[in-house]
């Protein structure tokens, strides 16, 4: 399973999570009801070169 982890205190976030990428999934943007935070340039580097290696386009 890949994951990217996020900790604590990154981006706003009140507790450690993680984005599993191979749960990757279309949403429609209405249920999107705000905005929490915005994630380094390091986490979306590792975000963007794990959803490559998920879709086999690595």
């Amino acid at each position: 399973m890949l994951r990217v982890h996020i900790k604590k205190g990154t981006s706003n976030m009140h507790e450690h999570c993680d984005i599993i990428i191979d749960q990757i999934r279309a949403i429609d943007n209405r249920r999107l009801v705000k905005k929490i935070g915005r994630l380094p340039d390091n986490l979306i580097g590792l975000v963007r070169e794990n959803i490559k290696i998920t879709l086999d386009l690595a």
